[in-house]
């Protein structure tokens, strides 16, 4: 992973260059290049912006993300876990108000043409967010689960070496854990006082482990095998232990190299595009006789619509080729941080260009 996020440094910085800066710096110098008697049509800008420019983007996003090793895989959430329920329905309803609260304020507040633009992005924001939020808490969790794994090996370790029963043990190391890994070695204690049954039934319950993790899963195993072998099994825990730990900081590195790489995609996306494209729109909406010729009505509107679709797939393609990069393919996890991304970047475009038209 390491050499990965070097290996991608080079054409990552050339994709923001070409794909993104560049074209953004040319389409914010368009509403003066009418004053040296260049000038440009908006079909052109259309075919380059919204056609020419996401094929390239799409093209060198895949070329990148298909070099990526796979390595770090998210836990797999099966559609039947109790943390989760069917959220397309309430996803579909949060989606539609908040379409048609952002097209009424559009009405209310700009010109006709930003309408579609106010309901679509953060309408399609709003669904992805809801639909994957459930999701991404259950994923944290299971994040703050994993974290506290070593602590937990090590202090039930060191009373198995001391001649303590794993079930002794457990109960025991489970007052000084914290967080996630807290509540489930106390539920599993708990579970063993009231059912009296062994290690591994005691986690896992009735329907398995609460919060699925190859680790947590490896964890129980080794403490059910622990319960079996007694006191010489106190130093296989304590070895897993420090393998668990050793797997954090590593598996910590590794993403912190490919996300000091990644994080300018994602900003770009959903902040530094909008803002630089919302300003750019209303300087030719300012300037008449320049590039969109006199009067600037259908033309501006043109261009701020074909300026506003780039900004939606800047915050869509940008955002999910950053996290793709920094995570692999985590449908999850791509379509909520795309969901953010939407929800700011168009609002961000909107804010920027009624600011700009007032102060030119």
């Amino acid at each position: 992973m390491e050499a990965f996020a070097n290996e991608i440094r080079g054409p990552t910085t050339a994709l923001y260059a070409f794909g993104v800066l560049l074209p953004l710096s040319l389409l914010s110098i368009l509403p003066a290049a009418g004053a040296v008697g260049l000038t440009a049509s908006v079909p052109v800008l259309v075919v380059v912006y919204d056609a020419v420019l996401p094929a390239g983007l799409v093209a060198a996003g895949a070329w990148l993300l298909a070099r990526r090793p796979v390595a770090f895989p998210p836990p797999t959430l099966s559609a039947e876990h109790p943390a989760l329920d069917d959220s397309r329905v309430r996803a579909i309803a949060a989606s539609l108000c908040v379409a048609l609260i952002g097209w009424g304020v559009a009405t209310a507040l700009l010109p006709g043409w930003t309408r579609v633009l106010a309901a679509v992005g953060p309408g399609i924001g709003t669904a992805l967010v809801v639909r994957y939020r459930r999701v991404m808490t259950v994923r944290d969790r299971i994040d703050d689960l994993e974290s506290g794994l070593a602590d937990a090996l090590y202090l039930v370790g060191r009373r198995i070496e001391e001649g303590l029963a794993v079930e002794s043990a457990l109960d025991r190391a489970t007052a000084e854990l914290t967080g996630e890994t807290r509540a489930v070695f106390a539920a599993a204690t708990r579970r063993q006082r009231q059912l009296r049954v062994g290690v591994d039934g005691a986690f896992r319950g009735e329907h398995g482990l609460e919060l699925p993790s190859p680790r947590a899963e490896s964890t129980v195993a080794l403490l059910a095998l622990s319960a079996r072998e007694g006191r010489p099994a106190g130093s296989a825990v304590v070895a897993m232990a420090d393998h668990l730990e050793q797997l954090r900081t590593v598996e910590r590195e590794a993403r912190r190299e490919l996300e000091s790489v990644t994080a300018t995609l994602g900003h770009t996306g959903a902040v530094f595009a909008p803002l630089v494209a919302g300003a750019t729109v209303a300087m030719a909406d300012a300037l008449s006789g320049g590039l969109l010729g006199s009067g600037g009505g259908p033309e501006t509107a043109a261009l701020g619509l074909a300026a506003g679709a780039y900004v939606l797939f800047l915050a869509v393609a940008l955002t999910a080729l950053a996290a793709g990069l920094s995570r692999g393919f985590d449908r999850a996890l791509i379509g909520y941080r795309t969901g953010i991304a939407l929800l700011i970047a168009v609002p961000t475009y909107l804010v920027a260009f009624a600011a700009t038209t007032r102060l030119v």
